[in-house]
């Protein structure tokens, strides 16, 4: 990690752009670890520039895979959400609860890829998808962020933020089976 800081330290704006281009791939590119991508930027840079640039850089991910499914052809995602009885559930309470719906499977870790392809393909407005996103994925962030600058696992920080991440997790969860019964 001491090479990678090195080398990106003579040149931070080389850095941000890269780290902003490999945000956007990963709006289309499940590979690419979102937690990486956090943690690497927290690792690279103090802690509020580098939240600076993973806030921005996670709404450049959600928005490039919004911006794939509302330009999608809509039978072949509408036959994905019908075959995934998980996602059909939510999907079929979607017209009266987008924005909850869209935060509690963003909060859930379903793939930010899929999610946003299939919100953009139903049209839900732009502007409600990044924010219900964007919650449900701001807790982690930031303690992932916090944590890339200087990972330690014996401090009571790490054990604060795993704490509000698993309470963000389980709070989606027991939400989520309330609102489908």
């Amino acid at each position: 990690m001491n090479d990678i800081y090195d080398i990106v330290a003579g040149n931070k704006v080389q850095a941000v752009i890269i780290i902003l281009f490999l945000y956007g791939l990963k709006g289309i590119v499940a590979v690419i670890w979102y937690a990486a991508l956090v943690a690497l930027s927290g690792y690279v840079f103090e802690f509020p520039f580098a939240l600076a640039i993973n806030s921005v850089g996670t709404v450049l991910c959600l928005s490039v895979s919004y911006l794939v499914g509302y330009f999608t052809k809509s039978d072949s995602v509408r036959a994905i959400i019908t075959r995934n009885k998980r996602i059909n559930k939510y999907f079929n309470k979607y017209e009266t609860n987008s924005f909850i719906i869209s935060y509690l499977l963003h909060a859930m870790g379903l793939s930010t890829e899929a999610l946003g392809i299939m919100f953009g393909f139903m049209k839900m407005p732009y502007v409600s998808y990044v924010a219900s996103s964007f919650i449900a994925i701001a807790p982690g962030m930031v303690c992932i962020t916090l944590f890339g600058e200087r990972p330690d696992f014996t401090s009571p920080a790490f054990w604060i933020a795993v704490a509000v991440e698993a309470t963000v997790i389980i709070s989606a969860y027991i939400s989520s089976k309330k609102l489908l019964n």
